[in-house]
């Protein structure tokens, strides 16, 4: 596949000689308007990419992050608002309540920026860096590639920004009575995020693109400047061939690229197993107007660094782990791309259809494909799923979800309890309180709550259980149980019923142990505390089993309509440097197999034939089969994964889930809900607080509720 990209991007870059070709219009629409000779400028070895080319990245970027938690503005937005222009129709459409994507929905928004050149040194180029307004974090952040937390110019530049921002924020729907929330961001603090760093003075502008593509507010990928090549090349190569412009490679290259280009596969990532999350720094607060400029001395020494090391090649480890690839020399400006290749490194091929944080485009059920690794303790499997034939399979029966009745009226008690203002006054109150026979008793108050439903907290598999138990008494979601097929065990059927800790153990050096063996007799004993008399987990259909391992929440369904082990998983691997889907699940043979023998110490071997005869639990388990989930934000896999539970029908997820679906907020709305008015809580709503009772009247809840 790189081969492939290269052959595109050495066709391309030998056109910016060509006068007729040179001047013929690549890429234009409203946000961007680009010649072919100037984007062969741009991405040759050593080009600079400026204001034109910049823009069209900015605006696919912006395409590739619709309607997600991220959002990448137009650079003509960020050169605007740097230039204090901050009445311009553009500006003035983003930062408004009316816009297609409400900037007061996103988590973090990424602002391409570009420094210009110092008055007084002309002869020196400006820079290309990051700014971010995180909104999850409440700060500004500055990504450069270039300088530190101490240069002026970043401090500068980054003060420039925000302040801008902050008034454009402000001004945002005074008109028409709405505004964005929190009404301002003037308390938000400027921070400096530590990022890749480049090596010579033209690179900026890629190291932007690529900190604006995989930056997501917590971390990014770990790229540095020996990959800036190959960079250029995946780039150009995503950009002709993503369908966003409708080009037509052949009109462009002027000859017929066959079908040796691969054109149909646009979908790849050069970094699909490295990210980190970066150091970050509070910026202290100083007279910005009188900062002295140090930056043009640095762009000139990495200029006089390039000249002397202009006959150097790019070092051999410059692609390690990743495709089959031959290097360019970087400083090579000549025609024939071909004869001035380095060497040939051979790893891991780039495949199709990883895009970091992006859903999968295969069918519903989406099998384990063969993979490469350079890592040797990685554990991945190259097994097609196994599924009973059509002779034992069963006809999957259609699944209504439950529509949870008083969501507003939760929203509404869930914002109150959540507030600054009610945790200040009532913080340590009380709400909850579930008595356990073994420990102390469970209190819940407002910030326990907190941690619980807050913005980026995960659910705790403890409250996971208890809001399980509360939908197995409900009588609006009785339907979803009585019948039978369908059997919901607890979160702690994997870590206690199982003995499967969610962590693998150690010795005194860090050496990981063997697990002790299964007592199956001893677990037969604690059976009945797990699964309830009218459960029967033979007869059932589906056994759903919430799963948690190393600090992720998931789902693993013994399936016997299609007679499959399906494992819902809405975390996406790619980016993730130390770990898999199937390395997450390495385990996943050893659970089912201890599942198995209780089941049949539980029923006897004779019952669990009757039931089970056709199905190999521990080959199916072997090559499990991944259902298509949609992909959660951070640290919302507990809530993904019970309402997975509540809707998963044995052949797909019955509700309409999105990727980084915003309805997150009203299944947390609806699980405090069910643990403020559980049947087991032993705090009456009479004793809470007077400022969530008056709620409560206020929207007819009264003080009962259940």
């Amino acid at each position: 596949m790189m081969i492939k990209i290269k052959e595109v991007y050495e066709s391309v870059c030998k056109l910016r000689k060509d006068p007729i070709r040179s001047k013929q219009t690549l890429f234009r629409n409203d946000h961007c308007d680009c010649t072919i000779g100037q984007i062969a400028e741009a991405f040759k070895p050593n080009g600079f990419l400026c204001s034109l080319t910049v823009s069209v990245g900015t605006y696919l970027l912006g395409q590739k992050y619709k309607n997600s938690d991220k959002m990448v503005v137009p650079y003509n937005c960020s050169r605007q608002i740097f230039e204090r222009n901050l009445n311009s129709r553009l500006v003035r459409n983003i930062f408004s309540v009316d816009a297609p994507e409400r900037l007061d929905h996103k988590k973090v928004i990424l602002f391409g920026t570009f420094d210009p050149p110092d008055p007084c040194a002309p002869h020196v180029p400006g820079h290309f860096c990051v700014v971010a307004l995180n909104l999850e974090k409440e700060r500004f952040e500055l990504l450069d590639s270039l300088r530190d937390i101490n240069d002026p110019d970043g401090k500068k530049l980054l003060h420039t920004m925000a302040s801008g921002i902050k008034k454009l924020w402000s001004l945002a729907g005074n008109s028409k009575g709405d505004h964005f929330h929190p009404k301002s961001i003037d308390h938000f603090k400027l921070h400096y995020v530590n990022s890749p760093r480049q090596a010579t003075a033209h690179d900026c502008g890629f190291f932007m693109l690529q900190i604006l593509d995989s930056y997501d507010g917590e971390s990014m990928c770990l790229f540095s400047q020996k990959d800036i090549l190959n960079i250029r090349m995946t780039m150009l190569y995503s950009w002709l061939t993503g369908g966003d412009f409708n080009i037509d490679l052949k009109d462009v290259l002027g000859v017929d690229p066959g079908p040796s280009l691969g054109i149909e596969e646009d979908n790849f990532s050069l970094f699909e197993t490295q990210s980190f999350t970066p150091e970050v720094q509070i910026i202290p607060e100083e007279n910005f107007d009188s900062l002295v400029s140090k930056t043009n001395k640095i762009i000139q020494r990495l200029h006089s660094n390039t000249r002397k090391s202009s006959s150097k090649k790019v070092p051999d480890t410059a692609l390690k782990g990743k495709a089959d690839v031959v290097l360019l020399d970087e400083d090579d400006d000549s025609d024939d791309f071909v004869t001035q290749l380095g060497k040939k490194l051979t790893a891991k091929p780039i495949t199709k259809d990883v895009r970091r944080c992006s859903p999968t485009s295969s069918d519903d059920f989406e099998t384990q494909k063969p993979k490469q690794s350079s890592a040797k303790n990685l554990v991945l499997s190259n097994k097609r799923p196994t599924k009973l034939s059509n002779k034992f399979r069963e006809e999957v029966p259609n699944f209504v979800p439950y529509v949870f009745p008083h969501l507003s009226k939760a929203k509404q008690m869930m914002e109150l309890i959540l507030s600054k203002e009610y945790i200040k006054a009532h913080g340590s109150v009380p709400l909850v309180k579930f008595s356990n026979p073994f420990d102390d008793p469970v209190l819940i108050d407002a910030k326990y709550m907190y941690k619980l439903f807050g913005r980026c907290e995960m659910l705790e598999s403890d409250m996971m259980d208890r809001i399980i138990n509360y939908w197995k008494d409900d009588p609006g979601m009785k339907y979803i149980f009585e019948s039978g097929s369908r059997v919901l065990m607890s979160p702690h059927t994997i870590p206690y019923l199982l003995d499967f800790a969610p962590f693998k153990l150690r010795d005194s050096k860090g050496n990981p142990l063997p697990r002790p063996p299964f007592d199956v007799k001893s677990a037969a004993n604690m059976f009945k505390h797990y699964v309830r008399p009218n459960e029967n987990l033979l007869k059932a259909k589906l056994i759903i089993i919430p799963h948690f391992m190393h600090e992720h929440h998931s789902v693993y369904v013994m399936n016997k309509y299609t007679g499959t082990l399906d494992i819902l998983d809405t975390r996406r691997y790619t980016g993730l440097a130390h770990t898999s889907r199937s390395r997450h699940h390495e385990d996943r043979v050893e659970i089912i197999n201890r599942m198995v023998a209780l089941l049949k110490q539980v029923y006897g071997v004779a019952e669990f034939n009757k039931y089970n005869g056709n199905i190999q639990w521990d080959v199916v388990a072997d090559r499990c089969s991944y259902p298509k989930t949609p992909a959660q934000g951070a640290n919302e896999c507990g809530f993904y994964a019970l309402r997975i539970c509540a809707t998963y029908g044995g052949d797909k997820i019955a509700d309409n889930i999105k990727n980084q679906d915003r309805r997150v907020e009203d299944w947390k709305a609806e699980y405090m809900y069910q643990l403020l008015f559980h049947p087991k809580n032993e705090i009456l709503a009479e004793e809470w607080p007077s400022m969530l009772k008056d709620l409560m009247l206020l929207i007819g809840l009264g003080y009962r509720c259940n």
